[in-house]
């Protein structure tokens, strides 16, 4: 499962992309585009993992991972450049829209000017038309499959595909049409752009981070809450700065300018919720891990991530809340206070729960 980092040429995307993954990937001119594309698989920050490791010393801690694709910015003026980049953000299960805020003369910019609204919206019409291509397409394979005999199946695809062709012409996402779940599963094949989930980063300098007033920051923000997008500012320049120190130097940076949390750990964990991702943790002397699991996975097959006997003998499962323990200090603690739970394969897990298999094989 994958992000992709997607913009415009000069937005800044391999920047944000260093600064996730800590790789050193060549930032690129956009008079000299690349067709190259970098990936990097980083670890979600969790301070849960930190507090159990600290109990049990394990000999081996093992973090959640996200994988970051950086593909080469969109751009307009070259349709068949264009057309392949989309398709290789296509190939991706969400997309972290980067788009730039910050100006200044000696920062050039793809259309010689920095307007986010603009930018923005030239990336959706991409989108949106290149869905739109893939409808109408289909709309006359099947109108062609249909002069003979209609089967049900494709009369149902047929208004599907209509009512999405609508909704693209009228400039709107089809993640925004109402759908049944059998509607939205009959979609996963075609990996629409319009679809799929989306963070939005404003690359912005250092007194626009601080200035939420700043007008670009405010027209960056209001366009975003009409496509109902939660942005996210980051100083993608200070960030990198940030990247390159060690762990000691990044507590005593973060306290000196009084920062709660790295750009960096905001991103990778704001990435990890884009995908529907939560995490339930297991714990001992051995390991101590986050195991990454879509929101609402039931206990029964929360286990066969673990292991398929595990899933398959499945009886029971020891759930604690991450927050009793913290809270308790051990497990005897938690249980002592009633607040150890025995749930069924039904349980839907949530976040932060640490659990413990029961089963037999």
């Amino acid at each position: 499962m994958k992000i992709g980092l997607a913009g415009l040429p000069m937005s800044g995307k391999t920047s944000i992309f260093n600064m996730a993954t800590r790789a050193q990937a060549q930032t690129r001119d956009y008079l000299v585009q690349s067709d190259e594309i970098n990936n990097g698989v980083v670890k979600v920050p969790d301070d849960r993992l930190d507090f159990l490791a600290t109990i049990y010393k394990p000999k081996k801690t093992t973090y959640a991972t996200v994988e970051f694709t950086d593909i080469p910015g969109i751009s307009s003026s070259d349709q068949k450049s264009a057309s392949k980049t989309l398709a290789n953000i296509r190939t991706c299960e969400a997309i972290m829209l980067v788009v730039r805020l910050f100006g200044g003369d000696a920062v050039p910019h793809i259309h010689n000017k920095v307007d986010p609204v603009a930018d923005l919206e030239e990336i959706c019409l991409e989108f949106i038309f290149s869905d739109l291509e893939m409808v109408t397409n289909k709309i006359e394979r099947l109108n062609k499959e249909m002069k003979g005999t209609k089967k049900p199946e494709q009369i149902k695809e047929l208004e599907l595909m209509e009512s999405l062709k609508k909704t693209l012409e009228e400039n709107h996402f089809i993640s925004e049409v109402p759908m049944t779940e059998e509607q939205a599963h009959s979609l996963s094949g075609y990996r629409f752009l319009t679809q799929k989930p989306m963070l939005l980063v404003g690359n912005c300098s250092d007194d626009q981070y601080k200035n939420e007033n700043d007008p670009t920051v405010v027209a960056f923000k209001k366009a975003c809450a009409e496509h109902k997008w939660s942005p996210m500012l980051i100083s993608a320049a200070t960030e990198m700065e940030i990247s390159t120190l060690s762990p000691e130097e990044e507590e005593m940076f973060l306290a000196e300018y009084g920062i709660k949390e790295s750009g960096r750990n905001r991103l990778i964990q704001e990435a990890y919720r884009l995908l529907n991702y939560i995490s339930f943790l297991t714990y001992g002397p051995d390991e101590v891990r986050a195991w990454t699991i879509t929101k609402g996975t039931k206990a029964q097959k929360a286990a066969g991530k673990i292991h398929s006997d595990i899933e398959r003998g499945f009886i029971r499962a020891e759930v604690i809340p991450f927050t009793a323990f913290k809270e308790k200090g051990s497990v005897a603690n938690v249980k002592a206070a009633g607040l150890a739970r025995l749930e069924g394969k039904e349980y839907a897990v949530e976040d932060g729960d640490m659990i413990e298999f029961r089963f037999n094989v």
